[in-house]
């Protein structure tokens, strides 16, 4: 359709729903729109659907809105692999990475290891026979070893001495400033 300038104007049919009174449905303007049953259609650039007259259309269009695919064949899901990292990682948790990654694959996805990890103890449980395997991951970095990953396996990134000792000491010299607070005022009252 051309506006008066002869330019070409998109003019698209939104659907809302009439509001009703005393029995009758009152459509939206309707020197703009049309009324079809119990839908108003009246035209707005906000959904790409045009030239709704029919019910069945409108029922058609309902349906595209509410997400259902109208002739559309179903789609064969694709197999879920997932992955399981725990500890000192970034982002610890399950991924889904398809058939076969390597280790290095799921730290990283995991976002790498923390500045706390262990990567000389990292443990990896296979899925399919229960087997803790122990890997030191600088090890395998610099002699280019790649360990593979089957479905469900799990991989633990331990926390390294030093971040247990820290966590330990920190709560230990807390314990120990309140004691010597306490010491203190008890001395200063006992004065």
């Amino acid at each position: 359709m051309k506006n008066e300038d002869g330019m070409v104007k998109d003019e698209r049919v939104t659907l809302s729903l009439p509001r009703r009174r005393e029995g009758h449905v009152v459509g939206g303007d309707m020197g703009r729109g049309s009324v079809c049953g119990r839908w108003s259609l009246v035209r707005s650039p906000r959904w790409p659907i045009s030239g709704l007259r029919s019910p069945v259309s409108v029922v058609a269009a309902l349906l595209v809105v509410a997400g259902w695919a109208l002739a559309q064949p179903a789609q064969p899901q694709a197999p879920v692999f997932n992955y399981y990292v725990w500890g000192q990682v970034r982002a610890p948790g399950a991924y889904n990475l398809g058939p076969s990654p390597d280790l290095l694959e799921l730290l990283s996805a995991a976002g790498g290891p923390t500045e706390d990890a262990n990567l000389r103890h990292v443990v990896l449980i296979r899925a399919t026979t229960q087997q803790r395997v122990n890997i030191n991951v600088k090890t395998m970095l610099f002699s280019g070893q790649i360990i593979s990953l089957s479905p469900g396996d799990i991989v633990i990134v331990p926390s390294s001495a030093w971040y247990t000792v820290f966590r330990y000491l920190s709560v230990t010299t807390t314990l120990v400033s309140v004691a010597t607070l306490i010491f203190t005022v008890m001395t200063w009252v006992a004065r």
